[in-house]
């Protein structure tokens, strides 16, 4: 029951029927005062009736109903004053285990798309909002009563897959060795392949350029800088590395071989399709294994090479020749979208207004198709494939203009509903202070190093406050996945490992504190929880504030997933946890001797358990009883 709801409507209702105005009109200006003390509900009366709003707030003072205790005036601002006796009743009499979880009554299918990694290198930091965004996503719409697909596309048909093959190729096709995690093994393979012919094209272009001492200098100096991060390479894989730098010896034959590669792979070559499929699948597994750290899984795998060899980008290839909106750019064919679409179609599709839309580049001048083209086709796959409504690609801030690109395109290719229909979730990156990060050159921090990293911080502060090691790793993941979520998806993050693991105050781990301290209240408790004996007379202070905040959840929830803003419900639950840690600390609870009274705190204690408990797995953070 979303009780606040209905004292909403109990405060709307009364000013509508007193200003002859339509209910739903007030009732969207209801807000929530800045102070406790000018009351619970607030509405500025102006946003009804622009003359007269201060004394019409007058006017309206007094109001008593079965929800409202009083209301009073304060300038233009009528506020409500919420009868904690009776929302205390109503709320508990219908309290249980789903409580806040509401259903829309308007239920959809969702396909989310988020963390698809190239397969070339481990997870790293990077990924790690990506993830945890996409799946809480995924768990926030399916909590709200929709159903939800989620999907990992596998980039394996690009020129980063084929430049890992290429180094497998010049090892034998090596099998993985044992005690290395796999996806970590071939990024360094991957790595040492890349800095290798980018030096030996760097000493070809250096002995071209010597007679320019400027453009050799510079040349020398990139050259001396990735031999230095090929010296930190060859500690990593040492074996590899030697055998790699014996034989690239050419970067013209490392390109060819490399463009070869990719062209036998789109084309399917059924030897060489084995062997890439082999090793792709090995990076995915190690994949799992970091996400599954985290409780992240996937409904299913879609590959890049699959849409070449199943016809979608032959079909998308199709419909750009043949559409009007096609143009020779730059020595391509591009998708001309800004001279094609209106105010009105960018309204829909989301573009903001004056944008200027480049040209989205779909056929290179040698015919090939760019990731564009694969993008198109995909999107429309997802659509096709699983019959959804609307489409969630969680995919870096970086994306913005390919994002909105991909959307015009579909519109102007005849796919309109799925132009409008895709979502882009939208995040700013994540770093760790004073590391700079780069893939090609093997400088990651990966996703996991990272998990070892805050658990190691997470053993210390356990011990220090004598706590338990057995649900240390469920821990960690509430502090990664807290820190993640606690910030909008457009502010960057940095992370400080020592306070995402704070045990005290504003973390996921604190959270979980919060929540085994009212487990374990409830479960020392002999009282029958019985709403018909509890005394509410001293329903005061932190007690009436944990009172409508459990009564807040419903709506905080339907807000959070109808909006998909998980920084919402993080909010929440910190206001919340704060309130009853502080109520906790100065007021007794089991040993209160007046079973009225103690029945009465026991019900709050049931209230934020409860909330905590659900919005903590929607949030893919597991409620633990001991810690």
């Amino acid at each position: 029951m979303n009780i606040i709801k209905v004292v909403k409507e109990e405060f709307a209702n009364y000013i509508a029927g007193k200003l002859n105005v339509d209910p739903a009109l007030v009732l969207s200006n209801i807000e929530y005062p800045s102070k406790e003390n000018l009351g619970d509900l607030a509405i500025p009366i102006s946003s009804i009736r622009k003359d007269r709003a201060q004394e019409i707030s007058k006017e309206l003072e007094g109001y008593r109903g079965k929800y409202i205790k009083i209301t009073k005036a304060q300038g233009i601002f009528l506020n409500a004053f919420i009868d904690e006796k009776q929302l205390f009743v109503d709320l508990f009499s219908s309290l249980n285990d789903s409580y806040g979880l509401e259903k829309t009554p308007k239920p959809l299918r969702y396909l989310v798309e988020h963390t698809s990694a190239n397969p070339i290198h481990e997870l790293h930091v990077g990924h790690l909002r990506n993830a945890i965004l996409g799946d809480t996503i995924a768990r926030l719409l399916k909590a709200r009563g929709h159903q939800v697909i989620t999907r990992f596309y596998v980039n394996d048909a690009g020129r980063q897959v084929a430049t890992l093959i290429y180094g497998l190729e010049k090892l034998g096709f090596p099998e993985p060795p044992h005690g290395v995690k796999v996806d970590h093994w071939l990024g360094n393979i991957y790595a040492i392949t890349n800095v290798l012919i980018e030096i030996r094209s760097l000493q070809e272009e250096a002995e071209k350029t010597k007679e320019d001492p400027q453009k050799y200098r510079e040349i020398i100096s990139k050259l001396d800088e990735l031999v230095i991060i090929s010296n930190e390479l060859r500690t990593k894989s040492e074996k590899e590395f030697d055998i790699l730098t014996d034989k690239i010896r050419d970067s013209k034959e490392a390109e060819s071989r490399i463009l070869e590669i990719i062209r036998l792979y789109e084309n399917n070559d059924k030897r060489l399709s084995e062997i890439i499929r082999r090793y792709v699948n090995l990076a995915l597994e190690g994949f799992k294994e970091s996400l599954k750290k985290l409780d992240i899984e996937y409904d299913g795998f879609d590959y890049e090479s699959d849409l070449l060899w199943n016809g979608y980008v032959s079909e998308v290839v199709k419909l750009i020749l043949n559409s009007p909106y096609r143009e020779n750019y730059k020595g391509t064919i591009a998708i001309n979208i800004s001279d094609n679409i209106d105010e009105g179609v960018k309204e829909k599709l989301r573009i903001p207004k004056g944008l200027d839309v480049p040209p989205l580049v779909v056929i290179r001048a040698d015919s090939t198709t760019l990731y564009t083209t694969r993008d198109i086709a995909y999107t429309i796959y997802k659509f096709r494939n699983f019959n959804v409504d609307y489409v969630i690609n969680v995919i870096a801030e970086e994306q913005t203009i390919p994002q909105i690109q991909l959307r015009a395109a579909l519109y102007l290719l005849g796919f309109k509903e799925y132009g409008i229909n895709l979502i882009h979730y939208s995040y700013a990156m994540v770093n760790v202070q004073g590391i700079r990060m780069s893939s090609r050159l093997g400088r990651l921090i990966s996703l996991d190093e990272i998990f070892e990293r805050v658990k190691s911080v997470a053993i210390s502060k356990i011990k220090e406050k004598g706590g338990v090691l057995e649900n240390v790793d469920e821990i960690v993941n509430s502090a990664l996945r807290y820190a993640i979520l606690s910030a909008s998806a457009s502010k960057q993050i940095s992370f400080d490992i020592n306070r995402i693991v704070d045990l005290n105050q504003n973390s996921g781990p604190y959270l979980q504190y919060t929540y085994a301290r009212a487990y374990n209240i409830l479960a020392k408790s002999t009282d029958k929880l019985d709403v018909n004996e509890a005394n509410t007379d001293d329903m005061i202070d932190e007690k009436r504030k944990l009172l409508i905040l459990i009564a807040k959840f419903p709506e905080v929830f339907e807000y959070t997933s109808d909006n998909l803003s998980p920084e919402t419900l993080i909010t929440y639950l910190k206001s919340l946890a704060d309130a009853f840690n502080r109520w906790y600390d100065k007021e007794r609870i089991l040993q209160e001797p007046d079973k009225g009274k103690r029945i009465a705190r026991l019900f709050i204690v049931k209230g934020v358990e409860r909330v905590l408990y659900n919005s903590l797995n929607v949030l893919g953070i597991k409620p633990i009883t001991r810690m």
